[in-house]
């Protein structure tokens, strides 16, 4: 039978900053193995860094059209440079939003009257999100109007889902 070792309990003196572990069976001529802990406290820039990434998790569904909004920019600055030439799939696609509100309503006229606002929006709002896409692919993403236009697209989408989350 093997013979086998009792793991061993280090008395760590208060405020101690570093701690030995001993070295383990069969590992004889190697190095202790030492952790050293601070015992400073954290900086004012990590302290507020933490707190703003724990708010920002706390609040991230609240939050999210305007995160799909910055991955979408940086999306649309990926595909300007690898392919332009998704403005002649994107330019076309503006016009689905609309086309599947009236084909909701062709469909069943109730469901948009109970809630017409709402709907409207939606779709315009994609639709204007859509059309920006494909004119930003076209001109780039740097072009100053456009970048005014993704800011007022973002502020108008978060609004609205702020609005539309509370209605419910």
């Amino acid at each position: 039978m093997a013979r086998r070792s009792r793991s061993r309990t280090v008395q760590v003196p208060p405020g101690a900053t570093t701690v030995r572990i001993p070295t383990q069976r069969g590992a004889k001529g190697a190095p202790p193995v030492f952790v050293v802990v601070s015992e400073s406290r954290p900086s004012l820039s990590s302290r507020l860094a933490r707190a703003l990434g724990g708010w920002a998790w706390r609040h991230r569904a609240a939050w999210a059209p305007t995160g799909y909004a910055v991955l979408g920019y940086v999306l649309t600055a990926v595909v300007h440079l690898i392919a332009p030439w998704m403005v002649y799939i994107l330019a076309p696609a503006a016009f689905v939003p609309p086309l599947a509100l009236y084909g909701i309503q062709a469909k069943d006229p109730d469901r948009i009257k109970e809630r017409p606002g709402r709907f409207l929006t939606a779709a315009a709002l994609a639709a204007l999100a859509i059309g920006w896409t494909a004119v930003t692919v076209h001109y780039g993403p740097l072009t100053v109007p456009l970048a005014w236009v993704w800011v007022g697209l973002t502020v108008a989408v978060q609004v609205f889902w702020l609005v539309v989350r509370r209605s419910k």
